[in-house]
């Protein structure tokens, strides 16, 4: 692909299907631009994938500004709009108002003369996953600075409600990017771990496009495992030591095909002993559930209010050891006494002073008794934060944590090691080993090649049935 060519046009489009160096081609074209470039995309797995290719080539990340576009509209309507305007945060009024709002905005000179000095120029990953607000937004950006977009059509798994996503095949909706569009056409992913492995997705992605049935045993380079899902849980059973035999992964990533539920998640690691990192939506709505728990707990229900929070974050089986319903259990042992006395001192203490502080306390030293599995470990690391941002901020939790994730939203986070997740927290993502579990239960093809191509070295498919049919609800 010729990189000077496509950024030297004031609109180009680039359509790549995954792993074939979208990514990669982002990070080559900023050697061809000048100035301060602006790269939004959707989510923060696509900043931290985004981050960690132009850094090979800019290890600073110099003129450059990686940001999703909610984050970036965000920062404009705050900073123009007074707080009675804005929709309560992390509702979808907010999240929609902040685009419409923000496109408003940046039809104004003053605000335009802003971004002229700030940037020289627009790329939009995944615009595939671009909503009709968010493609409004683009255009109107589209005419302040040099854009290039690149999204894939078989990628667009994102859900807004009525917010239907753009068609990138429909040129009056394009409004002049199919003038200069441009096409990857050679996988690069697996290029240097495992080329039988993407020639056979390159094969998947023409039967998932032609809606054709795909016998996921004629392609040698992926690894199937057919069995029942209730074998996933049975440690004599093939499919769960294929899983088992996977705990010294440095790179694993396991799929699991229920969006619509953390359980069935939370099921496969109570499974496997926590022995999988959980990845979290940015904005579920556990945050702020017990960011508001947290800022309404009294003297009198501290006790309770603790034992609520911990059976969200930690292994229920150890927490019964515990607590019971109606807060601690009184312990009689002299080893138990001792072991659960810095919590019970910790809530007296609260009862003095009320302090944040002490709450997050409370939750670290819960952690610390023996065999206690923590399962979210992210959320527990974003409610320690609040609560100590909340305590020396004077601001309420569900303030810092809003704050907090907004911040993650903005700048992205690092996921690797041993996960578990969904394609729609997955996307943009790789890892050397990838599991999908119970490929059959994919009804949607785009969720189905999303799951597919996350894998750089190994991919182990997982299934009832070896014919995937991934068109019918």
């Amino acid at each position: 692909m010729d990189y000077k060519d496509f950024v030297s046009k004031p609109k180009s489009m680039l359509i790549a299907p995954a792993g074939y160096g979208k990514t990669y081609t982002i990070s080559e074209c900023l050697a061809y631009t000048n100035g301060k470039q602006l790269i939004l995309t959707h989510t923060h797995a696509g900043i931290a994938s985004i981050k960690e290719k132009v850094k090979k080539t800019n290890p600073n990340l110099n003129n450059v500004s990686i940001e999703t576009i909610t984050g970036f509209a965000q920062k404009f309507v705050l900073a123009y709009c007074t707080p009675d305007e804005i929709p309560a945060p992390n509702t979808n009024e907010f999240y929609k108002f902040v685009v419409i709002r923000a496109n408003e905005l940046f039809k104004k000179r003053i605000i335009r003369e802003v971004i002229l000095a700030s940037y020289s120029g627009l790329f939009v990953d995944e615009y595939q996953d671009c909503t009709e607000t968010q493609h409004a937004l683009i255009i109107t950006l589209s005419e302040i600075l040099p854009t290039r977009i690149l999204g894939d059509h078989l990628q667009g798994i994102f859900e807004f409600g009525d917010d239907i996503l753009v068609d990138l095949t429909i040129s009056e909706k394009m409004q002049g990017f199919h003038d200069n569009q441009y096409l990857l056409t050679e996988p690069k992913r697996w290029e240097h771990h495992n080329v039988a492995l993407g020639e056979s997705l390159k094969i998947i992605r023409s039967s998932l496009e032609a809606k054709v049935d795909i016998d996921i045993s004629k392609h040698p380079s992926i690894e199937v495992i057919i069995a029942p899902e209730a074998d996933l849980f049975n440690i004599k059973k093939d499919y769960a030591k294929k899983i088992w035999s996977l705990q010294k992964e440095r790179s694993l990533l396991i799929i699991h095909p229920d969006t619509s539920s953390i359980n069935p998640r939370r099921k496969v690691m109570s499974a496997f002993k926590n022995s999988f990192h959980l990845i979290e939506a940015i904005d579920d709505k556990d945050f702020y559930k017990i960011s508001t728990l947290l800022d309404n707990s009294k003297t009198e229900n501290i006790e309770k209010s603790l034992r609520d929070i911990c059976y969200q974050l930690f292994s229920k089986s150890q927490l019964n050891k515990w607590f019971n319903d109606k807060g601690l259990v009184n312990k009689k042992k002299l080893d138990e006494i001792a072991l659960i006395a810095p919590v019970k001192k910790l809530l007296e203490q609260y009862k003095i002073d009320n302090s944040f502080l002490v709450i997050s306390n409370m939750l670290r030293e819960v952690q610390r008794l023996p065999d206690m599995s923590c399962y979210r470990t992210e959320l527990l690391a974003s409610l320690l934060r609040s609560l100590e941002n909340a305590h020396n901020d004077l601001i309420t939790v569900t303030e810092a944590m809003t704050k907090r994730r907004n911040q993650i939203r903005r700048m992205g986070r690092s996921v690797d090691g041993r996960c578990i997740g969904t394609t729609l927290l997955t996307k943009g993502l790789e890892f050397d080993t990838v599991v999908i579990l119970n490929a059959h239960k994919f009804k949607c093809p785009k969720n189905l090649y999303v799951a597919l191509t996350r894998a750089k070295k190994r991919l182990i498919v997982c299934t009832e049935k070896q014919i995937l049919s991934p068109y019918k609800n």
